[in-house]
């Protein structure tokens, strides 16, 4: 089996760009896109398309959807909060797997979800902040735009990452 081929940002960026200048578009159109990239054999992107065998193609596409099936389950945790000696019954939701970064270069998994864990607990913190950076990332300009500050969101990646220094 091929290891799949990873562009950079920049890289991916150009491959669009010069895309959409050769064949005179102005949206690009994955499908449009692949079915170019089909008679373009000496194209960097070629190998990352079809350097592999329909059949890889067709089993990676299912180990994709095996992992969209776990990435979107829930759990509820219930947990009784005693307030003044009153007490209540605090629902929090959590996903029901989660996939450790540090086994992910080894084809990783899906844990199950212990709330009470710490070091799952930790784990997820981290892994929430990097998703808001990358929407923070993504999508900051646009809030800026219309006044608003990010600097909260900005702190609450920091802190979910447990980092001191800058995050987003």
């Amino acid at each position: 089996m091929k290891k799949s081929v990873r562009f950079s940002k920049d890289t991916k960026q150009r491959i669009i760009d010069e895309y959409l200048a050769s064949t005179g578009l102005n949206t690009f159109r994955a499908d449009e896109f692949v079915d170019w990239l089909a008679g373009q054999p000496e194209h960097e992107a070629y190998a990352a398309f079809y350097g592999m065998t329909d059949e890889h193609a067709a089993r990676q596409y299912r180990i994709d959807m095996a992992r969209d099936m776990a990435s979107g389950l829930r759990i509820i945790a219930k947990t009784e909060v005693i307030e003044s000696g009153v007490a209540s019954v605090k629902v929090t939701e959590y996903p029901a797997y989660i996939s450790p970064v540090k086994g992910r270069k080894d084809g990783g998994g899906y844990e199950p979800f212990d709330p009470s864990d710490e070091e799952a607990q930790a784990e997820l913190r981290r892994q929430a902040g990097v998703q808001l950076a990358a929407w923070l990332n993504r999508y900051r300009g646009s809030a800026e735009n219309i006044g608003l500050d990010m600097t909260p969101i900005e702190d609450m990646v920091r802190v979910l990452r447990d980092e001191k220094e800058e995050a987003a």
